[in-house]
Formats: structure tokens, C-alpha cells, sequence
């Protein structure tokens, strides 16, 4: 699997920047928090991009990442992190027939099969929380979840343009925008509980995650990729029900491994030509 080495990276953060940012959002109106997160991460990266560059495709893609971060961050305000991973996680349905229309990629019948078994997955983990679920915090976050699809799918269209360059100039232009909306709900509570949310959403869920997200999406096609990211939800709920912020229940597991099933079939054509390979080598081993 060529992302493997950004994608066991990325499902950790992933997993991790929910709690941290929902617990920051206790301290900070969402853009706010969202101004500073996008300013930091954007200036850890910068000395690395070397400059900025703002075009027509930069620009677009930071009105998707804006419209994207801030509809997630004012959904996270009324749902759990992990339930927020898992709403957020219904982007790899979306993401798939954009691709299809916005930068020609041809499907796959088990990436298909795949997306549509993770999101099976996503409902059934969903409606297992249905009684306690906020219905404005989840459509916030399933609304995220589509701009979510659309700017992956841009990162895939400019995939040639160099990613420092792309990450650096989208978080540093949009923290303009949240500067903007900040008087319309402006709130800061600053304390070291703060600090430590802000650094960690900012730099390692924010600039490097954006980063790792932009990396994969480089080497692998949005129907791969987006389905891998089922492993983030899987993760965040994990880490919730150990720390006691959720109590899963029969329902919840059963979604949780619909979604592990939706991963294997998205990528059951490269399992099954590995296995292939392996099987020749080793008859070719015993006729030598």
C-alpha cells in the first residue's frame, strides 16, 4: 500500500485532533479557535514552502477548507469528538462521484462496494446514537462532510503543484477569513488547558494533518484514500469509550466493523493480486 507511511500517521492525529479540538472549543468561539488553528499551522509550514501563492485554485480551495473547518467546528459544539469523526466520516460517499465528475477518475467496482459498506457502517454506528444526538450538530457535520469530499477532491486535481506550497497558502489565506468572522461571535478564554488544544489542533491536527492528507492524495486516487479514512472514526471511538467520554453500545460495534469490512473491499483487488503474487513465486520457488 503506497500511503501507508502517511496514512499510520495521519489515523493517529486524526483519531486525536477531535478530543483536542472539541476541548478547545470550550475556551474559544469556533472562529476563533479556527483563526488561530489555520494561522499557526499554516506558519509551521511556511518556512518549509518557502512562499505563498495565491491563483484561481488556491483560492477556491481555501473557500472549501473554510466552509469545511467552520461547519465542522460549530457542529463539534454539540456533538462528542467521536461522534463528530464518525458524521464527519460519512466524506468518502460524497467524494467518490465528485471525483468521478470534477477530475475524470474512473471508479472501481470494490472501491464503489467499498465506500458504500463503510457508510452503511457510519448509519448503523449513528443510529445506535440517535437518542442522544444532536440534529443540528449532525447535519452541521454531515454538511462539513460534503465540503470535506470536495476540497479532497480539489487537492487531487492540483496534485502537481507542490503540497507545502498548497497547505501554507490555504491555512494562512483562510485564517484571514475566520479573522474576519470573529466579530460575529467572538469568545477567548485563555488559559495552558487552551494552549495546549490550540498547538495541537493548530500544528499536528491541523498543518501537518492537512499535509499528510494532500501527500496521499498525491500518490493514490480519492477512492482509495477517502475509504482508508474509515479508520479514523474506528479509532476516535475507540479512544473515547477507553476514556470514558462515550459508553458504545451493541449497535455502535456492529457499525464499527461494517466500516473495517467497507476498507477490505475497497481494497480487496490489491489483497487479491498480492496473494496472487506470492502464490506464483512460490510455485515458481518449487519447480527451481
Amino acid at each position: 500500500m503506497k500511503i501507508l507511511k502517511y496514512l499510520v500517521p495521519y489515523i493517529v492525529l486524526g483519531s486525536l485532533q477531535y478530543k483536542f479540538t472539541k476541548d478547545g472549543l470550550g475556551y474559544a468561539s469556533p472562529f476563533v479557535f479556527m483563526s488561530l488553528r489555520y494561522l499557526i499551522g499554516g506558519s509551521i509550514l511556511l518556512p518549509f514552502a518557502k512562499k505563498i501563492m495565491i491563483n484561481k485554485d488556491i483560492l477556491i480551495l481555501t473557500l472549501l477548507t473554510v466552509t469545511s473547518s467552520a461547519l465542522w467546528a460549530i457542529g463539534l459544539t454539540y456533538v462528542d469528538p467521536s461522534e463528530s469523526a464518525v458524521l464527519s466520516y460519512t466524506m468518502p460517499l460524497f467524494s467518490i462521484p465528485i471525483a468521478f465528475f470534477v477530475v475524470k477518475e474512473k471508479l472501481r467496482l470494490f472501491e464503489i462496494i467499498g465506500a458504500i459498506v463503510g457508510f452503511a457502517g457510519v448509519a448503523i454506528y449513528g443510529l445506535s446514537l440517535s437518542a442522544r444526538l444532536s440534529l443540528l450538530g449532525s447535519l452541521l457535520t454531515i454538511i462539513n462532510a460534503v465540503f470535506w469530499a470536495s476540497f479532497t477532491v480539489y487537492y487531487r486535481k492540483i496534485k502537481n503543484l507542490d503540497p507545502l506550497v498548497v497547505n501554507s497558502s490555504q491555512l494562512l489565506l483562510g485564517s484571514l477569513i475566520f479573522l474576519v468572522l470573529t466579530p460575529f461571535d467572538f469568545r477567548l478564554v485563555s488559559s495552558l488547558n487552551f494552549l495546549g488544544d490550540l498547538l495541537f489542533s493548530a500544528i499536528l491536527g491541523g498543518g501537518v494533518l492537512f499535509y499528510l492528507w494532500n501527500l496521499m492524495l498525491r500518490v493514490e486516487k480519492v477512492g482509495k484514500v477517502t475509504v482508508m479514512a474509515f479508520s479514523v472514526p474506528i479509532s476516535s471511538s475507540v479512544i473515547d469509550e477507553v476514556t470514558g467520554e462515550i459508553q458504545l453500545n451493541l449497535e455502535s460495534y456492529l457499525g464499527l466493523v461494517v466500516m473495517v469490512a467497507g476498507i477490505l473491499l475497497s481494497r480487496k483487488d490489491e489483497f487479491f493480486h498480492r496473494k496472487k503474487i506470492r502464490l506464483e513465486n512460490s510455485d515458481q520457488k518449487y519447480k527451481l
